[in-house]
């Protein structure tokens, strides 16, 4: 009988081989979590209380809606003191954070925050009036709904799919104009709104010159905790079971987690072609 040709990796030349048969060399090229990353303790509890400083601010911003709605503070007193926190953390992030000829770049944001005040002022009776006729049990229920979009497409520095910054900050924006119905006057309704750009658009871009801040996370939850603290007790404590659930557990299941992650690449895997200059 005629010898057979040794097997190889070339179907065109396994000349009396069965399509699907290997041998022993097949799977001498298999390599295992080839892309995987070491992910440290420290980096997994930073990750996670990414999503804990942006629930963070949807407290605070909620915290201030009652406030509101209470009357338990002024709103003009509420408009001065957090125009007043914003221009601090604006300054600094500009003048400290940023290396920027930030003399025409304060010109051109102070032209943007007047053209805002003035038209946030004007159109403040009539986002008021907007949700008006609606019950206050559905502003409420719509508001949780558009707060759980704003923080599931938040972009916290993940590139996937799921991430929308333009979904994420229309639904913040949209829950506030949902709760500034509920207020007294128009006046509180664009104090309310006011903060609402404060929280879901100024703080974020601050908070991500800090990113990575063991001191920058542990400052948030605790001025949540104090502001929730004036407000409900029970909510304090469920704030805090939620910030330990996200901050703690979560990153200790996803480290004991990685230990089983087990991605296999072999030559059954599809050829990828890279380009190389000649």
């Amino acid at each position: 009988m005629q010898k057979q040709k040794k097997w190889k990796k070339n179907l065109y030349e396994n000349v009396g081989y069965p399509d699907n048969y290997t041998d022993k060399t097949f799977l001498e090229e298999l390599k295992k979590n080839v892309h995987a990353k070491e992910i440290s303790p420290l980096n997994a509890v930073l990750g996670a209380g990414l999503v804990t400083q942006e629930i963070c601010i949807v407290v605070l911003f909620v915290v201030i809606y009652v406030y509101l709605l209470n009357v338990w503070v002024e709103p003009e007193t509420m408009f001065v003191q957090s125009s007043l926190v914003a221009a601090i953390g604006y300054l600094t992030y500009r003048i400290v954070l940023t290396n920027k000829n930030y003399y025409n770049v304060l010109i051109k944001d102070f032209r943007t925050v007047l053209i805002f005040v003035a038209f946030g002022y004007v159109l403040s009776p009539i986002l008021k009036t907007l949700t008006d006729t609606i019950s206050t049990d559905t502003i409420y229920a719509m508001t949780s709904f558009m707060m759980m979009i704003h923080l599931i497409f938040f972009d916290y520095g993940v590139s996937a799919a799921i991430v929308s910054s333009s979904l994420s900050l229309n639904a913040a924006i949209f829950g506030s104009v949902c709760l500034a119905s509920r207020l007294a006057s128009p006046f509180h309704a664009f104090v309310l709104l006011t903060n609402a750009v404060e929280c879901f658009v100024l703080l974020p871009i601050l908070l991500s010159k800090g990113k990575g801040s063991i001191l920058v996370l542990a400052v948030m939850i605790s001025v949540a905790i104090y502001a929730l603290w004036t407000v409900s007790l029970t909510m304090t404590i469920l704030f805090i079971c939620v910030s330990i659930f996200v901050t703690v557990l979560c990153p200790i299941w996803f480290l004991r987690w990685q230990n089983y992650k087990e991605n296999i690449y072999g030559p059954w895997d599809e050829a990828i072609v890279h380009d190389t200059e000649m």
